[in-house]
């Protein structure tokens, strides 16, 4: 098995190296420096981090892949803010008062929504009711974030103008989790 194992993680490898060795090689001919390759080089690790965990993960392989998710996310953003900043007269430092902050609170959001499965064994009603919910707050609190970090109060949200589109779905797929588990429960066993 393991064999086999290396075998796949090899093959699934290859397209990420090619790209980050071509985009390297591009990235120096035209500029003779490796500014934007780094970029490119740090989204293949990450994405092959995280496909490499998703695949070979096993029993817990939505867990391991959270986890890459979250832990490599705020060096991520650290890198985009980098790249981006070499490109601009005058650089903009986003990452620690805007991106992170946001990120946060959106892999908090995914968090609560696994624990709230995982804790309750909800079915999928019940559970896309939570998710709805604390997607709500979480682009409440991303709108907030924009707005304080631009100094204005521009931004347009779904959450702040049509709340009902958020509030009535959760509702409406927590009251059909909620007769789904009755129904479930109160149907007799054969």
């Amino acid at each position: 098995m393991t064999k086999k194992r290396n075998l796949w993680s090899m093959i699934l490898s290859v397209p990420f190296i090619l790209a980050v060795l071509i985009c390297f090689i591009v990235n120096f001919a035209l500029e003779q420096t490796f500014s934007w390759s780094v970029l490119v080089a740090a989204s293949c690790f990450y994405a092959y981090l995280m496909l490499y965990t998703l695949i070979f993960g096993q029993k817990h392989r939505i867990l391991l892949t959270y986890l890459v998710l979250g832990i490599l996310l705020i060096p991520f953003l650290y890198i985009i803010e980098y790249t981006a900043n070499l490109y601009m007269t005058q650089p903009i430092y986003w990452a620690a008062r805007l991106g992170v902050p946001i990120s946060l609170a959106w892999l908090a959001a995914l968090a609560v929504t696994g624990l709230f499965r995982t804790l309750t064994h909800a079915n999928v009603f019940l559970t896309m009711g939570c998710l709805i919910l604390v997607f709500y707050y979480a682009e409440r609190y991303t709108n907030n974030r924009i707005d304080a970090f631009t100094g204005s109060s521009q931004s347009w949200s779904l959450s702040d103008h049509y709340p009902i589109l958020y509030l009535g779905a959760a509702g409406l797929f927590l009251l059909t989790g909620i007769v789904t588990s009755a129904v479930k429960r109160l149907s007799p066993r054969t």
